[in-house]
């Protein structure tokens, strides 16, 4: 009871899982503030 052994292949695959959906969502959220901020941007030069 409450021996920890080396965690099992499950848990190193979960945790690999987690890490890619973050790596996911950070890269989506970045991509959307890039697809957000592009109009502006373009707006701006273009009255510039």
């Amino acid at each position: 009871m409450g021996q920890r052994i080396h965690p099992t292949a499950a848990d190193i695959f979960a945790s690999a899982d987690f890490v890619r959906g973050i790596l996911v969502v950070s890269s989506f959220g970045f991509w959307a503030v890039m697809l957000g901020l592009m109009p502006v941007l373009v707006f701006r030069v273009w009255l510039a």
